[in-house]
């Protein structure tokens, strides 16, 4: 048995079993309990907000599934990567003070005032 078909399974038996609860509780709760219709409807909605959202976070799982084996089939090898060579550091210049210029410049400002 794969992962989808567990998945499937999975959905379909929670499915029928909330329903069975949500219906045959009700039923046990209204003829055998004696309960009112209001209580019985809250039942029924704890049990659709419970099974609900795990059938909806199964069928979500399923489609990321199905989407991953599509990605899986469709998947085109990498190119073969050219080999880059570092670049030499013989041929840059030799950097200079940051401030070499400007301490000139406010030197023959001095001497001119």
């Amino acid at each position: 048995m794969g992962p989808i078909s567990a998945f499937l399974t999975a959905i379909t038996l929670l499915g029928i079993v909330g329903l069975g609860i949500m219906l045959g509780g009700s039923l046990v709760l209204r003829k055998e309990a004696g309960f009112p219709f209001e209580l019985v409807g809250i039942f029924m909605l704890f049990v659709l907000l419970i099974v609900g959202p795990i059938e909806f976070m199964l069928i979500r799982q399923l489609s990321r599934l199905t989407g991953a084996v599509d990605d899986r089939r469709s998947f085109q090898p990498p190119q073969p990567v050219h080999e880059l060579r570092p670049a030499s550091v013989g041929n840059l210049p030799e950097p200079g003070s940051v401030i070499e210029g400007t301490t000139r410049t406010l030197e023959y400002t001095r001497r001119e005032q």
